[in-house]
């Protein structure tokens, strides 16, 4: 007959994850498997909770204590991600870790995973997903704008064109109308569709530097601010602020709400994107100087299909469904938003989550 015993024991020995117990009664450690101690150069006998916290990063301390304390109350906590120091060099793990409880002993069993690798490829996804949505925004404003003018200029070429007779002349119009509203068309679907669909897929939260995350999400509108004729700021209290997200869907609410400032600045105008850590939330603004928004519209703007869905000053468009979503993914992180907006004085929008 198998021993399971023996075969699970055989298994962690030779796993490549990183297994440990603790005994919480006598505070030692009772096993260490060797991909454990090969990562963290220890020994059963001599390595401790405050030597393992002594390697954790100093941003990553409090949150690890928190929820290891979680743990010993009988929470079972899973995917705790942190980054190990070792000399000059920094490593992602994820730690999972429960509460095993026996007639005379109470363990802390787990194990962690060198995810290092992963988080690096991820933020490189992460940050050119992020630049791709800054340049559909940007491209929409530059595309969007220019044609809705076509648009509008062949309309009036339309009516000036009845006197003149000219069958060939109007449908040339009417061809250039049919595609300027074509273009405008596919852009709108094409933005559309790629703010729905992040908004559809299930919510994936975690623990992310939000300050580098947002900044990397403005990176691409402050670069090409003086082609935008906009004046674009980028404003933190703290270089890094860590809160659970979904970055995906998370950065796509700060991207759109870039994307409206845009859309109702003047050129000239000035976007400020700011980031504030307070004691037990993170403050999100989004403010600009432009048009503002009609006092009729204030109770209704985040409404599904909402009446306050209006054109850009250049022609561009809205869903009607951008900030009832945005709000949706708001309140998915347990946050709130809200905004004050004065009509021709501009329009701040408010997001706070809360830090845990």
């Amino acid at each position: 007959m198998i021993n399971v015993s023996d075969s699970l024991l055989q298994m962690v020995e030779s796993s490549q994850q990183l297994y440990f117990s603790y005994s919480l009664a006598s505070e030692r450690v009772i096993y260490l498997n060797p991909a454990f101690k090969d990562f963290f150069q220890a020994e059963e006998a001599t390595f401790t909770i405050p030597a393992l916290l002594a390697m954790v990063h100093r941003e990553d301390k409090d949150y690890v204590i928190s929820r290891f304390v979680a743990c010993t109350a009988g929470k079972n906590v899973e995917q705790i991600e942190c980054r190990i120091v070792r000399g000059e060099e920094m490593r992602h793990i994820n730690i999972s870790a429960y509460l095993v409880s026996t007639d005379d002993e109470r363990l802390l069993m787990g194990y962690a995973e060198d995810i290092t690798a992963a988080k690096t490829q991820l933020n490189i996804i992460s940050k050119h997903n992020a630049k791709k949505n800054s340049v559909l925004s940007i491209l929409a404003h530059d595309l969007a704008g220019p044609i809705g003018v076509i648009q509008n200029l062949s309309d009036l070429l339309h009516r000036e064109a009845v006197q003149w007779q000219s069958s060939r002349a109007n449908e040339y119009i009417e061809l250039v109308n049919k595609i300027s509203k074509s273009c405008i068309k596919l852009i709108r679907d094409f933005l559309d569709h790629e703010f729905l669909e992040s908004a559809g897929v299930s919510l994936v939260k975690k623990r992310v530097n939000l300050t580098e995350k947002i900044k990397d999400q403005t990176e691409q509108y402050l670069r090409n601010q003086n082609k935008l004729h906009k004046e674009i700021s980028f404003v933190v209290n703290q270089s890094e602020i860590y809160i659970e997200v979904d970055e995906d869907k998370f950065l796509q609410v700060i991207n759109n709400l870039l994307s409206n400032a845009l859309k109702f600045t003047r050129d000239g105008g000035r976007i400020v994107v700011s980031v504030e850590e307070r004691e037990q939330s993170v403050m999100i603004k989004v403010a600009d100087d432009g048009i503002g928004i009609p006092e009729r519209f204030h109770e209704t703007l985040f409404e599904k299909f909402s009446e306050a869905r209006r054109t850009g000053l250049k022609g561009e468009h809205s869903t009607g469904l951008g900030m009832s979503i945005i709000k949706t993914i708001v309140e998915w992180h347990h946050g709130k938003i809200w905004f004050e907006s004065i009509e021709n004085q501009g329009t701040t929008f408010f997001i706070e989550l809360p830090k845990s």
